[in-house]
């Protein structure tokens, strides 16, 4: 079964094959360890003497080991780009091949360092007056100009003040209508994640 979040590649099928034949009490510590220092951005996730220790433990050469490493990174980097509900992301993880118990482990630390990120966000101090925008509008009518005699055209004029920043845009009528609409399909969208 596809998954649209995630393409399937054969190398990845192949790395999936061999993350199942870890043993779930050391694949989780085994993954703990790559999330972790995928979040440091660290160049080089295992030392070459842990690699050829986790060799060992997983019984496994060092170019499946390496594969099993990129299978993982390349899983949770699109699972970054993506909000799901713990149960839907098991399903697709099984989908692409993963046994239930490594999808399990998986969605486990996901949750966790997700949960971890989320509480992290809630708890830094806004400071509303820094990011306060001020909206105004105007409404005018051009009469007529050197180009068109004897005509009428309304013209609203937005404006957004902030701290730092201060825009005015000018619409036409259909102008305005037009940016209306996609306003109004952006507020239905976010309602419907809701």
């Amino acid at each position: 079964m596809d998954v649209q979040w995630l393409k399937s590649p054969p190398s990845l099928n192949k790395g999936i094959n061999i993350i199942n034949k870890f043993e779930e009490i050391k694949f989780e510590q085994f993954l703990r360890r790559i999330v972790a220092k995928f979040k440091l951005q660290d160049t080089e996730i295992f030392t070459e003497d842990e690699r050829q220790k986790l060799e060992k433990i997983f019984n496994v050469n060092e170019e499946n080991l390496f594969l099993a490493i990129k299978s993982i990174l390349y899983i949770y980097k699109k699972m970054l780009k993506y909000i799901f509900m713990p149960i839907n992301l098991k399903t697709n993880l099984t989908s692409i091949g993963l046994s239930n118990e490594k999808a399990d482990i998986i969605v486990k630390v996901w949750s966790s360092d997700t949960r971890t990120t989320l509480t992290n966000l809630g708890s830094e101090s806004i400071d509303c007056n820094e990011d306060a925008i001020n909206f105004s509008w105007k409404l005018n009518v051009e009469l007529s100009s050197g180009y068109r005699k004897k005509c009428k055209v309304p013209k609203s004029y937005i404006s957004l003040s902030g701290i730092k920043t201060d825009t005015e845009i000018e619409f036409t009528h259909s102008e305005l209508y037009s940016m209306f609409l996609q306003l109004e399909s952006i507020q239905n969208e976010l309602d419907n994640l809701i």
